[in-house]
């Protein structure tokens, strides 16, 4: 590739033009010349020298160690650069190379070319037969080019050269790279280096004997002449040199004042037709200027002549034109010198010609030689040779002006010597500044004294040189090092360099200053005389130079002022050059150059040029902050990575990785630089690309503008940001891409789109639920045993707990296979302007799945939903990632979901300024407190949030309609208990068997209860009867037993019968029948864990009659003599009892009594003797006599008793019939009744409602919490030994009676409770004792009739037993209390008993720790001395308070752990949180009083 136009070293480097001849192709010239261009740096030691003695001032013995650095290029200079020769010589190319590939070219069939002008004696060199039309070409681009010293023919990889040969003529054979070798290029280079410093000698002897050598004008500037009108350089020089014949009139006169009519070249008689860019623009600045044209033979003006008047140092005037004209020569020599590698030469001769021209005023061609001294001292540098800084290069002191910079004197004073190579290069470093400015000020002199402005192309390309100069050398921290020179010379990549101590005297360079010095170089005005394609390359290496500082936003100003006259006229440029080519100015640059454009585009490549235009105008674009292309920015990131990593590492353009990296980046470029300003450089770019025309920039730069000037990412239903620009130029934008499309499609280019501006186009995907008889429902087989097993899981019991993780699964989405689903889909349009979708399917994963919708229409700023069918072709699980949408005039590309409204978060604390406020902002916290959690853990930035839409899709399932039902208009009447049946007929009309159906049920009451259990003030005890009913079951059940194995099964359009039960429940008015249905796949022996079920529904009317109700209950405490009687009738365990005498009760022996029946069983099992009466009171509200029997167990059944059973033992029932309206009462005798813990919580059953488990909500006390639980808890009990049925024998009816209406009281739990210590009597005599020796003996001194009732004797010694048994199964310690009296008597008269009755020993006595279900017996001494009825009674105390062996690790009683197991059947706790109730409350001694006193009948 070429080399850097605007290098510090460019006017030391010697141009040469590579030019394609005969048959090549492109990429083999291409090959060609990046082998010569590898070697363009040429030794001179390495070259041959010329034997002739005539050609030895350019011998390159003079300087072996010199290098000539080739400029090797493809492009043709333009020709203003041209006309700078001979003051600017690098600019024309003095080497003409021409390249033939070796390959296109036929042997010869031995004989030797013959062509005219050429001897050929070589028999070995190649003859080809294409050679002498090579020579020909050859030959023609010597006539094009003639004011090159060198042409030569460089034909490569002929076949059978092996190595370099020259002939004939200027031929240079070159071998393939197979046979080359490492030096065969540059030996090629070193031959042609050898011809051209030959003929530099006798172009440099011309050089010297020119008797004036012209100044480059500013207004020598004009079309391309041809190549019959354009004289080798040597003839130019003459021409200009030429003198007139005759001395001038005036004596007076500067001998060259009459030559300067002919100082400038002739113009051409006409014009040629502009065939290349330079020249149309060339064309059009002619033709702006022409009316500005100065007078070229206008006379110097008056501040030269008087300044020539003035003679200075003594010179006259014929002395300042010889020195002028010498010191002109000299530096044309001096640069020859440069470019050919002598520099001790070019040196010597420069530093002559600076003084000559400073002594001649000459100031453009002082500042030259200047600027080549300084070129020749960094040669010498680079080279690493010593060097000393000539004086003419130090500013003098009375002419010099204000320094670049303030540097002291100390940088400038000292001089080097030639041994000290590193003092030389700082001093060279610390004299930059000023030799610069000194050289733009010369060039400024000659502008405004002698009127003579050097061309502003020079000057511009001289300011920017010398500023990269400056810039290496602020790079490096001031220093001229070795890298500094390798970049400056070789164009190597800079380092920057930070001295950690800066030594005394080096300069500091600051970027304003640099950057006000560089600014020089940008044109005076636009309206300047400078054509564009001179002024754009000015601008582009002004950008460069501040790319370097880093000055990105200078760098933006001046790429804008770059757009402004590029873009007027590439418009001009295209319409001149498409008119003269005869193509259209639609055609593009691409047509151009492959029409005219040949040799310009072998460089860049057709195509390439709309691209790095692109480029840069993409760069332009993100210095001002402008939303980047997307696509294309996603283009060059990718290219970065191998084609390995790129599907790894970097993520696709759709993927959602890569659209929140854009989404953060969007929001940092919208906060970022002032919206008016992007808006223009995007619209600049635009006119820019449409002026090439450009299509894929155009539609680039344009959805550029579209993402810049968008509201919100996202558009929220509440408020809508309208974007910035009005809708009409909205519109504008969008009818641009349609028409930049429609064009490319025209062209050719079909796959000419633009990339969609909007990355969230879909904001949500909703799967739409089907109708209830098509929608399946989830179910599991713990669903189908829910009534009867209850699943044992952890449950939390708390409605909120912080420390659990919540669960995030959503409801499941579910399909059919084979059957058609609707899906809602949300799109986004957040322009003022409709957007057309030609195509939307869904972007999915998992099983086969068709979705499309076709030709949508966005309304504009609006959020729109759209409706697509979708089929799922069998079961599986589809997850819906996204949509992909073809938006007319677009790409088709893939659009996540973005369901969540999502806006970049705002920055309270401005961390970032400048240029780095375009980057996102990173996760570094900007302060601890605001971007830490508690753990210290970094809160990461959060950006938009992605969804997807999974449904599963399940297999084919059946359709189920209603055939019949038995009902007549779906309605029935049922009373209160009874139970009734109803058919319904279905009909399967699916062509799937359905091998599976549930009934469940749904009714009146059902829907009361869950009201009532909403209400939070209710009591546990109400809760509790309430979850009850809810969960006891509906009031409707299923009879599944008529099918075979108990399941139904209903082949494709066939039909089944199915049986309901109705039961009549209070409340119940209406009721729905769910039938779920579904065809469980065959590979399954049983159910699945889950399955999917179709569901129908039944809606039934059902009126509920009062039957047999529940007026009044009661129950009294019962004696429990009864009990004693029958067990000792039967012959109990104690057999010391004689027959009971005459005097016992008599209604013991009543047995005519309804109760005798009862009262017989009592005391026959193994509850024990204590019993309680129920007095039951039932009420008949139907119209019509029913027959009702009330059974009653004495042991406590686990279930209710479904329907009447046969008595059995233990169990008895009371029947009676009741008449309409009629009220009896049933009396019932069942024993009492003791529970290990009547204080347990109410539990609470699983209906569905989580209710936390805490302590009533009303306030109660703990006395009234206790009455209440145990109340509860006996009243449970009571009705798990009570149950009632009713039946009407007129009509067959029957039923059950609902007993759940009973409440206990205080009272009535009193009479039917056992407490925990059970104290008995027995009293015997200490005196008579049982003697099978003596049976006559009178033993009826104590004679028991009843449980705790004796006969005694007067005077009589008696022991009376106390025996104390614990009931409950913890430890007690008790303490017995006996208190005889007196019976019915008050209390004085009572315990008067001193001359009554008489004891012997402690009435209050200790009894040792008793265990669970253990007794202990305590004795005392008792006579009797008076005869009377007396009364003992007992009271048992706690010592202290024990703990159970048992007790759990917190400090529960034992009672409550085995309360729980004895209650576990009927409560279900929700978690491990235990009962709370009674631990704020002190702990005190129990004590139990004895309900039945023992009764001492005393008598003679």
């Amino acid at each position: 590739m070429g080399v850097d136009p605007l290098s510090p070293i460019a006017p030391a480097r010697l141009k040469a033009l590579l030019l394609p001849v005969g048959k090549i192709k492109r990429s083999r010239f291409l090959g060609f010349a990046a082998r010569l261009q590898a070697d363009n740096v040429v030794r001179l030691g390495d070259i041959s020298p010329d034997g002739r003695p005539n050609r030895n001032m350019f011998s390159p013995l003079a300087f072996p160690t010199g290098m000539i650095f080739y400029d090797l290029t493809f492009s043709v200079p333009p020709i203003s650069h041209l006309d700078l020769f001979p003051f600017e010589i690098f600019r024309e190319p003095l080497v003409i190379i021409a390249i033939a590939d070796g390959t296109e070219l036929s042997k010869g069939s031995g004989e030797q070319a013959s062509l005219a002008g050429v001897n050929l004696t070589n028999k070995d060199l190649p003859s080809p037969e294409g050679l002498d039309q090579l020579l020909a070409e050859l030959s023609l681009a010597r006539e094009r080019n003639p004011r090159a010293l060198v042409h030569q023919l460089v034909v490569f990889d002929y076949e059978g050269v092996d190595k370099i040969q020259n002939g004939p003529g200027d031929v240079l054979w070159v071998p393939r790279p197979q046979a080359s070798k490492a030096t065969t290029m540059k030996t090629v280079l070193c031959d042609i280096t050898s011809l051209l410093l030959c003929e530099l000698d006798e172009f440099a002897k011309v050089v010297q004997t020119i008797p004036l050598i012209e100044s480059p004008k500013a207004s020598s500037w004009g079309p391309r002449r041809g190549p019959e009108l354009r004289p080798r350089p040597v003839d130019k020089l003459l021409h200009r040199m030429t003198m007139p014949t005759h001395l001038p009139s005036d004596p007076n006169a500067l001998p060259g004042l009459q030559g300067r009519s002919s100082q400038s070249s002739p113009a051409p008689s006409d014009h040629e037709t502009p065939t290349t860019f330079d020249e149309i623009t060339r064309s059009i600045q002619l033709t702006h200027r022409a009316s500005a044209v100065g007078k070229p033979n206008s006379l110097p003006s008056s501040k030269e002549h008087s300044r020539d008047r003035s003679s200075v140092s003594g010179l006259t005037a014929s002395d300042r034109t010889k020195n002028r004209i010498k010191g002109r020569s000299g530096v044309v020599l001096g640069t020859l010198y440069l470019q050919a590698g002598i520099w001790p030469d070019a040196l010597k001769e420069l530093i002559e010609a600076a003084a000559m021209a400073r002594a001649s005023s000459d100031y453009v061609w002082h500042a030259k030689a200047l600027e080549s001294i300084l070129l020749c001292l960094l040669m010498f540098a680079w080279a690493g040779m010593d060097f000393q800084i000539p004086q003419i290069c130090y500013p003098v002191a009375e002419k010099s002006s204000k320094s670049f910079i303030g540097s002291s004197s100390d940088s400038i004073s000292g001089h080097s010597t030639p041994g000290n190579r590193i003092v030389s290069l700082q001093n060279l470093a610390n004299l930059l500044p000023d030799l610069s400015n000194t050289i733009l000020n010369l060039y400024n002199r000659a502008a405004n004294i002698t009127e003579e402005p050097l061309p502003q192309l020079i000057f511009s390309e001289t300011v920017i040189r010398l500023t990269r100069l400056l810039v290496s050398v602020r790079t490096r921290d001031g220093t001229l090092d070795d890298n500094a020179l390798k970049h400056i010379v070789m164009g190597e990549p800079l380092v920057p360099l930070h001295l950690p101590e800066r030594p005394r005297g080096i300069v500091l360079l600051r970027k304003s200053e640099l950057t006000a010095f560089l600014f020089r170089a940008l044109p005076l005005s636009p309206g300047s005389d400078l054509p564009a394609t001179d002024a754009v390359p000015i601008m582009v290496g002004v950008v460069s130079v501040l790319n370097y500082l880093d000055l990105a936003r200078k760098k933006a100003f001046i790429l804008r002022e770059f757009l402004s006259i590029l873009v007027p006229n590439l418009v001009q440029a295209r319409k001149i050059g498409a008119a003269e080519i005869g193509i259209h100015p639609a055609a593009g640059l691409s047509s151009l150059s492959n029409a005219a454009f040949d040799i310009n585009a072998l460089e860049i490549g057709t195509g390439n040029v709309e691209e790095s235009l692109r480029a840069l105008l993409a760069n332009i674009g993100g210095i001002f902050g402008v939303q980047p292309s997307s696509f294309t920015e996603w283009e060059k990131s990718r290219q970065s990575f191998s084609a390995e990593d790129r599907s790894t590492k970097y993520p696709e353009y759709d993927s959602i990785a890569a659209i929140v990296d854009r989404s953060f980046r969007h929001a940092a470029l919208d906060r970022y630089g002032d919206m008016n300003l992007k808006i223009d450089v995007l619209k600049a770019c635009i006119n820019c690309c449409e002026a090439l025309p450009d299509f894929h920039g155009v539609l680039q730069f344009t959805v550029e503008l579209l993402q810049t000037i968008r509201g919100d990412l996202m558009l929220s239903q509440a408020y809508k940001v309208h974007p910035c620009l009005p809708p009409d130029e909205q519109i504008r934008l969008l009818n641009n891409i349609k028409r930049t499309v429609d064009a490319g499609r025209k062209l050719g280019a079909s796959s000419l789109e633009a990339e969609y501006w909007d990355d969230f186009l879909v904001r949500d995907i909703q799967l739409l639920p089907l109708s209830d008889l098509k929608r399946p429902v989830r179910r599991s087989k713990t669903d189908l045993d829910a009534v009867t097993a209850r699943p044992e899981k952890s449950k939390d019991p708390f409605l909120y707990n912080p420390f659990s993780k919540p669960s995030s699964k959503a409801a499941e989405l579910l399909m059919v296979a084979g059957e058609t689903a609707s899906f809602r889909v949300t799109l986004q349009n957040p322009y003022e302007f409709e957007v057309e979708i030609e195509s939307l399917r869904f972007h999915t994963e998992g099983v086969s799945f068709d979705g499309l919708a076709e030709n949508i229409v966005l309304p504009p700023l609006a959020l729109q939903d759209v409706v697509v069918s979708a089929v799922a072709h069998g079961p599986g699980t589809v997850n819906i990632l996204g949509c992909i949408v073809k938006v007319r005039h677009c790409r088709e590309r893939r659009f996540p979901i973005f369901a969540t409204f999502w806006r970049p978060d705002h920055e309270n604390k401005v961390k970032r300024i400048g240029l780095a406020a375009k980057v996102p902002s990173s996760e570094r916290p900007l302060s601890w407190s605001s971007t830490t959690s508690k753990d210290g853990k970094v809160i990461s930035k959060k950006g938009p949030i992605t969804t997807t839409c999974e449904v599963k899709v399940i297999n084919k399932q059946p359709l189920l309609v209603i055939e019949s039902m038995s009902l007549s208009q779906s309605a029935m009447m049922v009373l209160e208990g009874e139970t009734k049946t109803f058919n319904i007929t279905l009909h399967n009309t699916s062509a799937c068997t359905l091998d599976f159906i549930l009934f469940t049920f749904q009714d009146s009451t059902t829907r009361q209860l869950q009201s009532a259990l909403r209400n939070k003030d209710l009591l546990p005890v109400e809760v509790y009867e309430l979850e009850l009913k809810l969960c006891a079951g509906s009031a409707l059940r299923w009879r599944p037993q008529q099918h075979e194995n108990g399941k139904a099964s209903i082949a494709p359009d066939q039909t089944a019968i199915f049986e309901i039960d109705v039961l009549g429940k209070p409340g119940l008015q209406d009721a729905i029948i769910q039938i779920d249905y579904s065809s469980v796949d065959p590979a399954h022996d049983g159910l699945p864990e889950v399955f999917y079920t179709r569901q129908l529904f039944v809606p039934l009317t059902i009126t509920v009659n009062a039957s047999v109700e529940v007026a009044r209950c009661d129950i009294f405490p019962f004696s429990g003599d009864f009990a004693w009687w029958n067990k000792f009738r039967i012959g109990g365990t104690d057999t010391t009892f004689s027959e009971p005498s005459k005097s016992l009760s008599p209604h013991l022996q009543s047995e005519d009594d309804e109760f005798s029946s009862v009262l017989s069983r009592l005391g026959r099992g193994s509850y024990g003797p204590d019993h309680c009466v129920i007095l039951l009171e039932l009420r008949n509200a139907w119209p019509n006599t029913v027959s009702v029997k009330l059974h009653v167990t004495e042991q406590a059944e686990q279930e209710y008793i479904p329907v009447p059973l046969e008595d059995k033992e233990g169990q008895y029932h009371v029947g009676r019939d009741l008449q309409p309206g009629q009220v009896s009462r049933f009396v019932l005798v069942l024993p009492r009744i003791y529970l290990q813990n009547p204080h347990a919580p109410i539990p609470l059953l699983n209906t569905g409602f989580r209710r936390q488990f805490v302590v009533s909500a009303n306030k109660q006390t703990f006395e009234s919490e206790a009455a209440s639980r145990e109340a509860f808890w006996y009243r449970e009990e009571l009705l798990k030994r009570l149950f009632g049925t009713w039946t009407e024998d007129y009509t067959g009816r029957s039923g059950t009676i609902d007993l759940r209406n009973l409440r206990l009281n205080a009272r009535m739990v009193d009479a039917i409770r056992l407490e925990d210590i059970d104290v008995t009597f027995n009293i015997d005599s200490s005196s008579d004792t049982p003697d099978d020796s003596h049976p006559d003996r009178d033993t009826d001194t104590v004679v028991q009739f009843g449980r705790s009732k004796f006969r005694v004797k007067t005077d009589q010694m008696l022991n009376v037993t106390v025996t104390v048994h614990n009931r409950s199964s913890a430890p007690i310690h008790p303490l017995v209390r006996l208190q005889p009296s007196l019976a019915n008597q008050p209390n004085n008269i009572a315990l008067d008993l001193s001359r009554r009755l008489a004891w012997t020993g402690m009435l209050q006595q200790v009894l040792p720790i008793l265990q669970g279900g253990q007794s202990a017996k305590a004795t005392i001494g008792v006579t009797v001395l008076c005869r009377g009825e007396y009364e003992l009674g007992a009271s048992v105390e706690e010592v202290r308070l024990l703990k159970s062996p048992l007790s759990t690790a917190d400090g529960q009683d034992a009672n409550t752990n085995e309360a729980t197991r004895g209650q576990a059947s009927i409560q279900h706790y929700d978690g491990g949180i235990k009962d709370t109730f009674g631990t704020d409350v002190v702990k005190k001694r129990r004590i139990w009083h004895m309900k039945d006193k023992c009764v001492l009948n005393a008598h003679d």
